[in-house]
């Protein structure tokens, strides 16, 4: 078998594997909901909240106590739980520049937190335009994780380090930004991919070659030459062609994606 073969049937098998959509359930004990992880920080809730939360200083030991809106006693709400505890810690201290920084930042990363969430199990995330749009790979009728991971394994020995995303925007563009974590407050590579591609008439391949491009952006830096920026350079040209659909991906890209844009825009099923 030929490389190209290979590469063929590699596809065959990602396209086949999407439509088998089998999920597991985690064997690992649930947390309880009732107090943070260091058993510091008291955990209350309430059915009437939705969008806030609130601490009262002194509950254990000078510790806080948290109020939580109910639907976050849910076990999947850990992790923005902890960051509430975090927050609750700083919020009760005494109001310091950098303390007052720390707040804003925790509170930023909770709501991001319970977003994704949301999102994860279906749900709708909560209104705020303040905050960063949560993570989406599943679309309609790809799921970008699984693209990006043949991408990952074919063409950059599974050593590609990023997350990605069907863009929220209507534009016909996709696009490579780096963004903060909310758990671990590290920054991370987001690969965004145009929503043009999520549709009935788009085959594979296309997807395929819109991710490897962005996944070039994240490996290969920005070329400057006498103080000028060149982002699609000749070292990113090079290793752009070496996809071996490139030439398909190109042509849907130009001739479809523009037509599925302007259909977005009329609010028309793709």
């Amino acid at each position: 078998m030929n490389e190209t073969e290979g590469q063929l049937d590699f596809f065959a098998q990602l396209n086949m594997a999407q439509k088998a959509d089998v999920q597991g359930e985690s064997l690992a004990p649930r947390p309880s909901g009732k107090c943070s992880a260091n058993g510091l920080v008291h955990f209350k809730y309430n059915s009437r909240m939705k969008r806030s939360i609130r601490c009262k200083a002194g509950f254990l030991f000078g510790h806080p106590e948290v109020l939580l809106p109910e639907y976050m006693r849910a076990p999947e709400f850990a992790a923005a739980r902890e960051l509430a505890a975090e927050w609750a810690e700083h919020a009760v201290r005494r109001k310091t520049q950098k303390n007052k920084a720390i707040v804003k930042d925790l509170v930023a990363r909770f709501w991001e937190v319970v977003d994704q969430v949301l999102v994860d199990r279906g749900d709708s995330p909560l209104e705020n335009t303040c905050r960063l749009p949560p993570i989406k790979p599943r679309g309609r009728y790809f799921n970008l994780d699984d693209v990006l991971a043949a991408i990952n394994h074919t063409y950059f020995d599974e050593q590609l380090t990023c997350r990605i995303t069907w863009s929220n925007r209507v534009g016909g563009l996709s696009f490579h930004s780096v963004r903060k974590d909310p758990i671990t407050g590290e920054n991370f590579h987001l690969i965004s991919i145009s929503r043009g591609y999520d549709a009935a008439n788009c085959p594979l391949y296309a997807v395929a070659g819109v991710v490897y491009h962005e996944c070039l952006h994240v490996v290969i830096p920005v070329e400057v030459k006498n103080g000028r920026r060149t982002v699609h350079g000749r070292v990113f040209r090079q290793r752009e062609r070496q996809y071996i659909y490139y030439d398909e991906w190109i042509k849907w890209h130009k001739e479809v994606l523009p037509k599925n844009i302007r259909a977005m825009h009329r609010h028309k099923e793709l």
